[in-house]
């Protein structure tokens, strides 16, 4: 099955045995009681349209803070930089196995950071998670590039995706992809572009600087290449 034909509303939980899974369990009752800023399967119906509202440790009105989402959030220590460099913005983080999002939630509790969400979820299932408008950026560093040509169908960057992350934006909302893999990052690029998008040299979130990964430091130290664009929507 495509990755994009996944219900990320679906209760996958129910696929697992609590007693056989830490994570699943720990993920479970962590959604239950509160303990930590996590969400999974039916309780995401209520989501879309309503994201802000979630972040409930932040008080005051936060209408008006940029929501950024990480696709690809793996153990939650890129997306806790930045959050922890913005504490003006809200930031979700999705990752589609269960260890890394409990990993990824309770940095963020250790770190003090509120501004932080952990949602599990295959992100070939974006489109009914966020409503029309409501995201301000999409970074997605190091995607999975499925080099083969019969796993193609699952990358994450396609023209599907690329249309609905163009709905999901403000009119100032940006994508930012990091990637080792030229091939991949060319079509990105034209699959991008050709949705509506315009390459920029900056971001009104991440003005100040840049931000690394787990992945981009073991492609610098082996003295690898990597690729790297930003891009707005033409109307910004």
């Amino acid at each position: 099955m495509p990755v994009r034909s996944i219900d990320v509303f679906a209760d996958v939980v129910a696929k697992f045995d609590n007693d056989c899974n830490a994570f699943v369990a720990k993920l479970v009752q962590a959604q239950q009681d509160g303990a930590l800023p996590v969400a999974i399967g039916p309780a995401l119906r209520d989501f879309p349209g309503s994201w802000r509202s979630k972040f409930t440790a932040i008080e005051g009105d936060k209408s008006k803070m940029p929501l950024i989402v990480e696709i690809g959030c793996h153990t939650g220590q890129t997306l806790c930089d930045m959050a922890e460099r913005h504490p003006e913005a809200l930031f979700v983080g999705i990752d589609i196995t269960f260890k890394r999002v409990v990993h990824t939630a309770e940095r963020a509790r250790d770190r003090g950071l509120k501004n932080v969400f952990v949602v599990l979820a295959n992100a070939g299932g974006l489109a009914p998670l966020f409503s029309e408008g409501e995201v301000d950026g999409f970074v997605t560093f190091f995607p999975d590039p499925w080099v083969k040509k019969k796993h193609a169908r699952n990358r994450l960057y396609s023209e599907s995706f690329c249309s609905t992350v163009y709905r999901q934006l403000s009119a100032r909302g940006f994508i930012w992809l990091k990637t080792d893999q030229l091939p991949y990052f060319e079509m990105a690029c034209e699959f991008t572009e050709s949705v509506g998008f315009r390459e920029t040299a900056s971001l009104p979130v991440f003005a100040a600087g840049d931000f690394s990964s787990l992945f981009l430091r073991r492609f610098e130290l082996k003295g690898q290449p990597w690729y790297g664009r930003k891009w707005v929507k033409l109307n910004a």
